[in-house]
């Protein structure tokens, strides 16, 4: 019989590890736009225990492609062990799965704050980018949960060709970022429907184009005024 998207989710959500995969919700919604849209290059940022991973290629598997590309990339020896343990095997064709360091990264356009990111990305020309990492390390002691500013720092180095659709599993403050700083460089393409928390945009055929809109509205608002 065919893998189903319903058994698949179970096979990850009964394992020990479940904590981390995403919410039913968003894996029902990401299986359906995957099957939707014409995607075949795909970039998996934080591969977790494979559960995106394996929804992805079931689902461009089960509309029928058999030459697509799918890289993800993780920061846990640990996720990446179990990641290859668990996705089912006619699921891997096509998939890479890579071991990229979680750093600390900051832009002189947006100071004052620093963002997570991966240390290294394969190269590729992807249709869809999952924004889902870096998650949370432990360095010299301190515990580091930021922002992911990974999709920032493609745009900004204008890696992120026109059209490219990025999904974001939950990952508000990454997605707040981009609305304040760079919000005409992309469309809203699929907001999360009520109750989920899977909100896609699209990358607009332009020019980078950074400005801070909280701070113009402020400005323009008179807030600073007399200060």
């Amino acid at each position: 019989m065919p893998l189903e998207l319903k058994t698949l989710y179970q096979h990850f959500a009964s394992h020990l590890e479940a904590q981390w995969i995403m919410r039913p919700e968003n894996a029902g919604l990401l299986f359906d736009f995957v099957k939707k849209h014409p995607v075949k290059k795909i970039l998996d940022l934080g591969t977790g225990i494979g559960c995106s991973v394996a929804i992805i290629a079931l689902a461009l598997k089960t509309k029928g492609e058999e030459d697509f590309k799918m890289d993800s990339v993780e920061q846990y020896d640990k996720c990446i062990k179990l990641a290859n343990e668990l996705i089912p095997e006619e699921l891997k064709k096509n998939v890479t799965i890579h071991k990229s360091n979680a750093v600390l990264w900051q832009t002189d356009k947006i100071p004052y704050q620093h963002f997570s990111i991966y240390d290294s990305l394969p190269d590729g020309d992807y249709d869809l980018i999952l924004n889902d990492g870096p998650g949370p390390w432990a360095e010299n002691g301190n515990y580091i949960d930021l922002s992911n500013g990974t999709i920032i720092k493609l745009l900004l180095e204008n890696r992120l060709k026109p059209n490219t659709l990025i999904a974001f599993d939950g990952r508000f403050v990454a997605l707040k970022t981009i609305e304040r700083y760079f919000s005409e460089n992309f469309y809203l393409f699929q907001p999360a429907p009520n109750g989920t928390s899977l909100n896609i945009i699209q990358r607009k055929d332009n020019l980078v184009k950074f400005e801070d809109e909280e701070m113009k509205y402020m400005t323009e608002f008179g807030y600073f005024k007399g200060m």
